[in-house]
């Protein structure tokens, strides 16, 4: 069994248990109207990176100018506007895959000019251009080794989990960004108990959570070489997701059931249920909010401190993940059909901006200052892949 289907085993194992009551077409894109990526360069060249540092609205190479603003990819809608790989459509940019997966790609993170992501199906991580191009095997692993629900890109490594109990393998471990060149990869923290989710907060710090009945939420600094967890929440109920604000952690958890938005104050202070009551996924902190995607009911927001729940965002469809900038969040609606969708953070009055429309099964979303980038999940081994869009 695949990480995602013991995911939604699991879950709805809980869910009964508690005794609660809760919750292929072609690509057709529509215009634009927080695991992160650290940015860093392993040496390597995006030739469809082109970055709008331009001088009279030429694109930068004299090549381009600012003309044909309906179809030009260089000035598409407004001089300087680059849709990067991507179309330029009545004067919005198109997205343009970055590759296209057979199986179940699960996590995604960017650097300077690659995409890396996982893949549970195959068991594989990998990496391709940020323009797009031959996608290059990073680490290949046994199909159906489930991967977690995250990958770091930190110094020269990919960080990434192997979400096996521990006598079977499970904990996080890297590879060199060019390939681990068919070698096993090296253990970082290890073992681990089914580790679900690894993600970066600051400059070096890696989170960690194991999926299971007492599982920990630990971190430790990058290169993490002592293969030790510093344990912020010692026996979590299937922990999930976990963001850092501060000294203080907050994370997603199946238990208590049918789930909830635990969170450990400061180095002092225990863990605690901020907000119960909930099947959540992502979660991340915006000022004095905490922001998180609730499976079958959008995205919502409360005061750090209790209060009521607020509204960003409220489908009739799943939404798991997210991502945000200084304009807003972006947020995946993950039906067979599904789209990318933008709202200002103070919430949408409708459905909000559709990024990309007809999307199979979206999933992991990753912004940069100029483009949106996700996994598509697939089905039936069709339709998956990664893609982007200019802003």
């Amino acid at each position: 069994m695949n990480r995602r289907a013991l995911f939604f085993a699991v879950s709805a194992f809980a869910w009964l248990g508690c005794n609660a009551l809760l919750g292929n077409e072609s690509a057709v894109f529509a215009p634009d109207a927080g695991d992160g990526a650290t940015i860093a360069d392993d040496g390597g060249a995006d030739a469809s990176n082109r970055d709008a540092d331009v001088d009279g609205g030429d694109g930068g190479d004299g090549a381009t100018p600012c003309v044909d603003l309906a179809s030009n990819p260089r000035h598409c809608g407004a001089c300087n506007h680059d849709c990067f790989s991507g179309a330029c459509v009545s004067g919005s940019c198109q997205p343009y895959a970055i590759a296209i997966e057979t199986g179940t790609p699960i996590a995604l993170t960017i650097d300077a000019t690659h995409a890396y992501w996982t893949n549970d199906a195959t068991g594989d991580v990998k990496r391709a251009p940020l323009g797009g191009g031959a996608a290059e095997v990073i680490y290949d692993g046994a199909d159906d080794t489930p991967l977690g629900g995250g990958i770091v890109r930190f110094g020269a490594h990919v960080y990434f989990t192997i979400a096996l109990p521990a006598a079977s393998g499970g904990g996080v471990f890297r590879c060199p960004a060019t390939g681990c060149g068919g070698a096993a990869p090296q253990a970082v923290v290890a073992p681990l108990e089914s580790p679900a989710f690894i993600g970066l907060a600051g400059a070096d710090t890696l989170l960690v959570t194991e999926f299971v009945f007492d599982g920990r939420v630990g971190r430790c600094t990058l290169p993490c070489a002592s293969g030790a967890l510093d344990v912020i929440a010692p026996a979590e109920g299937f922990p999930k997701l976990v963001t850092v604000d501060g000294d203080a952690y907050y994370w997603s958890s199946l238990l208590p059931g049918p789930g909830a938005v635990r969170w450990r104050e400061n180095a002092t202070s225990s863990p605690t249920t901020l907000i119960p009551g909930l099947t959540v996924e992502q979660v991340a902190v915006v000022g004095d909010e905490v922001l998180f995607a609730q499976r079958g009911s959008g995205v919502k927001a409360a005061p750090r401190d209790g209060g009521a729940i607020r509204r960003i965002y409220e489908p009739f469809t799943q939404t798991e993940r997210f991502a945000l900038d200084d304009g807003g969040i972006y947020f995946n609606e993950s039906l067979d059909v599904g789209r990318i969708v933008r709202c200002p953070l103070f919430g949408c009055a409708d459905a909000g901006t559709s990024v990309a429309i007809n999307q199979i099964r979206p999933y992991t979303i990753v912004v940069d200052d100029k483009r949106v980038f996700w996994i598509n999940q697939g089905k039936d081994n069709a339709g998956g892949g990664v893609h982007a869009i200019a802003k």
